[in-house]
Parts: structure tokens; C-alpha cells; sequence
């Protein structure tokens, strides 16, 4: 029988919202406006979860300064505005389960490696704003993930201890960053990273449609 929570808490880009095309758009652009080879698309989306500086050091072998990563991630950002509406959509049954989630007094919050800005006006965009309780970006924490800040700071802010709350993700990023603190996962399979890899973090649970989120209610 499936455990029952308090609090629900999302990642965003390959869970909520199908961004792939959107970042992967945005790294590539970022990259030629600095004068530098396109990446491997492949890399761009394993690296979905982590820093915008983390994910470009990666890409480039870490071979700039900081000022030049600085530039790449204020670059990113301007050409993910650009591209958000053209490039972001919705998964299937996101929005009819998070109606269903806020019926049932549940709380749902965000916590992603998007710039909390870009969360909301992403969620305002896909039409489930109203659903969210709080939004944790990585400009409200000092430790990216995997490290576990964003769930420890949404814990505080929403004052619901760590046994009543899931956190649930297509990363093993996500998935790392729960078990960290000894909070139950969900890992979900249409995102950024295998089903095998999230296997090897050892999630709590595993969906494979977004519906199946309304067991835990």
C-alpha cells in the first residue's frame, strides 16, 4: 500500500514541464553568442537538474574564466525568455492531478534549478500557477542540487516535517537530493534521465504516468 503525504514537492523541467527542447535551445544559443562550439545534445539534457554554471563548466571542460560563465548563464537566461513560449509544453495529466492534489488540501511546491523567476513564469505560462504553494529556485540557496537546501528550506517554509512529504523528479539529481535527508521519492520516467539510472539512485517509488501520483493522496 502506498505511503499518503502532506506535501507534494516537484521539480520542474522533465516533470512538470516538458522543457527539453527549450533549454537545450537556450545552452546552444548561449554557447554561439559566446563564440564557442555547440555542445552534444545528449550532454545538455543528462545535465538537466544541475546549476546553470555547473552545467556549463561541464559542457565546456571548464576550460573558461568565471566572468566568461558568468556571461554564458546571463546569456542562457535572455534566450530562455525568447524561447519559453515556443519551446515549453505541458506533460500529459500534469494539470487534471495537481487540480485533484490542492482538492484533497494538499501542498505543492517547486524546487528546481531554474532561477525562481523562471519557475513561475513557466508555470504561469503551462496554466498551473494556481496549484503551487511556493517556488524554491537555485537564486533562493547557497548549495545546488543534488545537495538538499531546496528541501530543507521548504520544509521550514511550509513547517511540514520530512516523513509527511515526497519529492518527486526525473533526475537522479532529484532523486539523490530526497534520500540525502531521508525523504521519501518518486521518480518519474518521461524526463531527462533512463529508467535505469534513476533505478541506481534508489527511489522510494517509480511512476510512469503523472496520474499515479493521486495513489499517494
Amino acid at each position: 500500500m502506498n505511503k499518503k503525504y502532506k506535501l507534494f514537492v516537484f521539480d520542474f523541467d522533465g516533470t512538470l514541464g516538458d522543457t527539453k527542447e527549450c533549454i537545450v535551445a537556450s545552452f546552444q544559443q548561449a554557447l554561439i553568442d559566446n563564440d564557442l562550439p555547440e555542445a552534444k545534445r545528449e550532454s545538455i539534457i543528462h545535465n538537466m537538474g544541475r546549476s546553470l554554471p555547473w552545467s556549463f563548466r561541464n559542457l565546456t571542460e571548464n576550460k573558461l574564466d568565471e566572468p566568461a560563465y558568468e556571461k554564458l548563464v546571463s546569456d542562457y537566461r535572455k534566450r530562455y525568455r525568447e524561447f519559453l513560449i515556443e519551446k515549453t509544453l505541458i506533460f500529459p495529466e500534469v494539470q487534471s492531478t495537481l487540480q485533484k492534489l490542492k482538492e484533497s488540501n494538499k501542498l505543492i511546491s517547486i524546487a528546481t534549478s531554474k532561477k525562481t523567476e523562471f519557475a513561475k513564469m513557466s508555470s504561469n505560462y503551462l496554466k498551473i500557477s494556481e496549484y503551487i504553494d511556493l517556488y524554491i529556485g537555485d537564486d533562493l540557496v547557497k548549495n545546488k542540487k543534488p545537495h538538499p537546501e531546496m528541501l530543507e528550506t521548504t520544509l521550514r517554509k511550509l513547517q511540514i516535517d520530512k516523513e509527511d512529504a515526497v519529492m518527486i523528479g526525473d533526475s537522479t539529481f532529484d532523486i539523490d537530493m530526497g534520500n540525502t535527508i531521508g525523504m521519501d521519492t518518486i521518480a518519474v520516467t518521461w524526463g531527462s534521465h533512463t529508467e535505469e539510472e534513476l533505478t541506481s539512485s534508489k527511489p522510494t517509488y517509480m511512476i510512469h504516468q503523472f496520474s499515479e501520483l493521486l495513489a499517494f493522496i
